[in-house]
Order: structure tokens, then C-alpha cells, then sequence
């Protein structure tokens, strides 16, 4: 049984430590309700349930991650010009590299 019970203090003075740290190191735009210091003290002061008020009320949203581009094997523009260059390698080796067809320049896709 002792056992157990110093196992559950040792996981509560974890959390709370971590509890401590994340309210001290947050914004205070990410902290709702109650100033920072105030949930530091209830974190404390409050076992258990200050960790629990903690948890549901006083973290906010992180900020999500800035959008990205698209990934250049989702870029059609990339595609589309890795095809062409392809195209005009292959006509370049069977020696057909004729910048009169239609639609094709006899030189690979310059980046713009």
C-alpha cells in the first residue's frame, strides 16, 4: 500500500511541477480567467484540484503553426514542370529536340 502512495505522490508533485512551469512560462495572452501569478498560487495552494482548474480553465490555445506551401510533390506548377523537362531529356536523347512542334520550345521550363 505504501507502495501505491508514494508512487501517487511522486506522479501528483510531477504534474504539479509541470503545472507550475507551464502557467509560469506561458503568455498571459494563453492564460484564461485568472492572472498568472493567481493560478500559480491555486496550482499550490489547492492540491489536486488546482491542477484539475488548471488543466480545464486556465490554459489557453496555443497559437497554431503558421500555414505552410504546398509540398513540391503536391505543386502542380513543380509537376508539370519536372514532366516537361523529362519530356525534353527524352527528346534530347532520341534526337528529336524540334522547337517547331506545338507547345514545346526545344529547351526545358526556365524558372520564372
Amino acid at each position: 500500500m505504501s507502495r501505491i502512495l508514494l508512487g501517487a505522490i511522486v506522479i501528483y508533485v510531477a504534474v504539479a511541477l509541470y503545472s507550475v512551469f507551464d502557467a509560469a512560462l506561458r503568455d498571459k495572452d494563453q492564460i484564461r480567467i485568472m492572472p498568472k501569478i493567481a493560478w500559480i498560487a491555486v496550482i499550490l495552494l489547492v492540491p489536486l484540484v488546482g491542477l484539475l482548474l488548471w488543466f480545464l480553465f486556465g490554459r489557453g490555445t496555443t497559437a497554431s503553426a503558421p500555414a505552410r506551401g504546398v509540398a513540391p510533390d503536391d505543386d502542380p506548377d513543380y509537376l508539370r514542370k519536372i514532366s516537361e523537362d523529362l519530356d525534353w531529356e527524352r527528346r534530347k536523347k532520341q534526337g528529336r529536340n524540334n522547337p517547331d512542334e506545338p507547345g514545346e520550345t526545344g529547351e526545358p521550363h526556365s524558372e520564372e
